[in-house]
């Protein structure tokens, strides 16, 4: 069977022109074969055109992120911050229970070596046991005293850090409103986060900004001062 593309006809195979158009025919099997084949080139060509797009975006948005990631400064490992005070207390507290065990070791170490050094009263001892009592006791009394040596260099560090601290929080609420780091969230996240998310993203902010101006290493330190300025902000 013969066929005329252009005018949608079909003709005996004896006819080879088109009695419309004038212009020569073709086989239709053929032509509807090659045009099934033309077609499905065509959709194979458009799909992998829209892939390459859709790639391309791809790998556009990494670029971006990564651009954004490499602008950050990095995060120093977090933890928890102890303050000056916290730390004091401590030193205090640890200095107090060595002086207490050193006490009753060195009361032990004199009984030990009573007999030995003729003393009125004493503990039966072997010279090992002396030893290790009396080492003990110097021991504890030394690390009693430089804790109590370490305490005294925090205490007179808690002002220092509590201005610090206070200086630190008092610039961001002065430099930056609850409006303006929500700005820069949703400029940079979109604005449909949800609470919890948009809670974060504002500490991963604020905490970047302490970090960048003022390169912190301390993340634990960077954190309370977070939380102090997400307080201040929006609670």
């Amino acid at each position: 069977m013969k066929y005329c593309p252009d005018c949608d006809m079909e003709f005996y195979d004896e006819v080879e022109v088109c009695t419309d158009c004038g212009k020569p025919l073709v086989d239709k099997d053929e032509y509807f074969k090659e045009k099934a084949e033309r077609e499905a080139e065509e959709e194979r060509r458009r799909e992998e055109a829209l892939a390459k797009m859709e790639e391309l975006a791809e790998l556009e948005e990494k670029t971006v992120d990564s651009e954004r990631t490499a602008a950050r400064p990095p995060r120093p490992a977090s933890g928890v911050y102890v303050t000056r005070t916290e730390k004091y207390e401590d030193l205090t507290s640890s200095a107090s229970a060595f002086r207490v065990v050193g006490a009753i070791l060195a009361v032990l170490a004199v009984l030990s070596w009573g007999s030995a050094l003729k003393l009125p009263i004493g503990i039966p001892a072997n010279p090992i046991f002396r030893l290790m009592v009396t080492a003990l006791a110097i021991g504890a009394i030394v690390i009693s005293v430089k804790t109590a040596s370490d305490a005294k260099t925090v205490k007179g560090q808690i002002g220092e850090e509590q201005a610090a601290t206070e200086n630190l929080i008092a610039w961001f609420v002065e430099t930056y409103t609850a409006d303006q780091v929500d700005e820069a969230v949703f400029r940079e996240n979109g604005n449909d986060l949800q609470e919890e998310e948009l809670a974060l993203k504002r500490m991963n902010y604020i905490q970047d900004t302490f970090i960048t101006t003022y390169d912190l290493a301390d993340q634990g330190y960077v954190d309370a001062l977070a939380e102090e300025v997400y307080a201040k902000l929006y609670e």
